[in-house]
């Protein structure tokens, strides 16, 4: 399945959560799904549920589901509990902790600064948006990013932009550093990674 390019406020409105990252999300004025009004009050069963929590992640982070399941399959190797481990990988990618810093206001901006080559990573630039970064890593814009207009635009907005605990950042000198692995409460609260492993569990 090729990644979606279509509205993405549809799978905000679909999915019941804000997966956009916008500030004028659909989902604002218009909770209820899209489509006939028929098919809105179907009951789900649990497996369609599972199904939900799966596409409300991997949709949120502009995944393709053999992408989506590698991360998964990576988590279950790994001794510890799957879903937090899925999510935390998930969190270290590059174009989200670009995301996370401030440095674009949704992941798919990110992506975009990345795939541009306006992105270092220790000094050297980087444009795989899919990279694991560590704990210590150091990111900034390139020397084209920072002559670019976007620097000068984002310097004001990143001013009043809050940035999780495990991530600091200059907002001055538009560069930033990853002090910690991300941890449980560090995702979006409506994301549920358990109903994700009992979905790929079956």
């Amino acid at each position: 399945m090729a990644r979606y390019t279509g509205p993405k406020c549809r799978k905000c409105r679909r999915y019941g959560a804000s997966l956009c990252g916008t500030v004028k999300c659909a989902l604002i004025k218009r909770q209820q799904p899209p489509g006939p009004r028929s098919l809105r009050r179907r009951k789900i069963s649990d497996r369609g549920q599972q199904l939900i929590e799966k596409q409300k992640v991997r949709f949120a982070y502009g995944l393709m589901e053999k992408q989506f399941r590698d991360y998964y399959d990576w988590a279950v190797r790994r001794p510890g509990v799957t879903g937090d481990l899925l999510m935390r990988r998930l969190e270290e990618r590059l174009d989200n902790v670009i995301y996370r810093l401030g440095f674009a206001s949704t992941r798919a901006q990110a992506r975009q600064l990345v795939t541009h080559g306006l992105v270092a990573v220790n000094g050297k630039k980087l444009d795989v948006p899919s990279a694991r970064l560590r704990v210590g890593s150091e990111l900034a814009l390139t020397e084209r990013g920072q002559r670019s207009e976007y620097a000068k635009i984002l310097k004001e907005e990143i001013k009043s932009r809050d940035i999780p605990g495990w991530l600091e950042v200059n907002r001055e000198t538009l560069a930033g550093r990853m002090l910690a692995e991300p941890g449980v409460g560090d995702y979006e609260s409506h994301f549920n990674p358990n109903a994700i492993v009992e979905y790929y569990s079956r």
